[in-house]
């Protein structure tokens, strides 16, 4: 794919994306420097650049079966490729592509095209004009668990003889996702450095999203748990990781997805599958609103860049517990009569004599 001809044009031929990637630009540069640099500029989060760098790959895998230039593309092989993802399946989870996920994935493709005008590798952006999906962003589809459902997962996860983990890194996991409410990515990335004492009291240096850095307190009935899994946490292994599995490699996000489901499985959550590790922040925050923990406390603890979106997660859970069909329900439920004592129904003519 885009081999340089005489005339300066590229062709497109049924080559490899690696081949691809190693394909320059008028610039001189290769595709995968490109990339490399694009990802590069955002160097306040890494989840961020993780999630983009997907994004983009699964774009110019999309190229390169369609023999597509991604550097000649224009909007409607754009359009074509957003249209593409509408009807296609997560593999992940089998199910359609949630529309915000959509949304991000074509932000990405036009943000690394943004990138490529102001290098001088093209002219326009073929993406700048492209029909995103549409959204509401005060509605979250995350499921989360009741107070009591998670109370019974962290039992669940402490019982649990998890094959890579065993049950006290099964337990420490869960506990940090539910009490701590942190993300899976600064779990898997929390390191044994990361853990320190003040004021009396464990703590956890956490490296959230956007380059901030936040100390959590370890709380008391998570201190037995921690030390129960560093009694135990295999000492020939990563030498820097927090959270290892039992042949010392630093737990991945993929091993903490599954685990989630299974403890909720195992804890008789309905719907397990719908259950994630982002299940976990929202039950934190859930929880954390209705013992009594302001807004502002809260945003600082979950990281959000504004209150905003931690009010987000707050009416995820008020919309429901806080539904007028619950108090319709309640107030037909008292008018009914008492079983066997059934009203006898009146017909339209005695009706309409009345």
């Amino acid at each position: 794919m885009l081999v340089q001809g005489e005339q300066g044009s590229s062709a497109v031929t049924s080559r490899a994306p690696a081949e691809v990637l190693s394909a320059s630009a008028r610039t001189g540069h290769s595709i995968r420097a490109l990339i490399a640099a694009w990802l590069g500029s955002f160097t306040d989060s890494a989840d961020t650049r993780a999630a983009y760098g997907r994004d983009l790959r699964d774009y110019i895998e999309w190229c390169t079966r369609r023999q597509l230039d991604p550097l000649e593309v224009r909007l409607p092989e754009v359009q074509m490729y957003a249209a593409e993802l509408a009807a296609a399946t997560n593999p992940r989870t089998g199910r359609p592509y949630a529309a915000s996920t959509r949304a991000r994935k074509l932000a990405a493709v036009s943000s690394w095209y943004t990138f490529l005008v102001r290098a001088g590798a093209i002219d326009a952006n073929p993406a700048r004009d492209a029909a995103r999906p549409r959204y509401d962003r005060q509605h979250s589809n995350t499921a989360s668990v009741s107070v009591q459902q998670a109370g019974q997962m962290l039992a669940a996860s402490s019982q649990y003889q998890h094959r890579s983990l065993g049950p006290q890194g099964a337990a420490l996991v869960m506990m940090l996702l539910i009490d701590l409410g942190i993300r899976v990515s600064e779990l898997c990335n929390a390191n044994l450095a990361d853990l320190g004492q003040r004021d009396g009291m464990r703590m956890l240096t956490v490296r959230m999203k956007g380059g901030k850095v936040r100390t959590r307190p370890i709380p008391q009935p998570l201190v037995p748990v921690l030390d129960a899994y560093l009694a135990v946490r295999p000492q020939d292994g990563d030498p820097e990781a927090l959270v290892v599995t039992r042949d010392g490699k630093r737990i991945n996000r993929h091993q903490v997805y599954r685990l989630v489901q299974v403890v909720a499985a195992r804890a008789g959550v309905p719907m397990p599958k719908r259950i994630t590790p982002h299940s976990m922040r929202h039950a934190f925050n859930t929880i954390a609103r209705e013992a009594g923990a302001p807004l502002e406390d809260r945003r600082d603890a979950l990281g959000h860049s504004s209150a905003a979106i931690t009010q987000l997660y707050d009416h995820v859970a008020l919309s429901l517990s806080r539904d007028p069909a619950h108090l319709v329900a309640a107030a037909t439920v008292a008018q009914r009569p008492p079983e066997g004592h059934d009203r006898p129904v009146s017909s339209p003519d005695e009706e309409s004599s009345r």
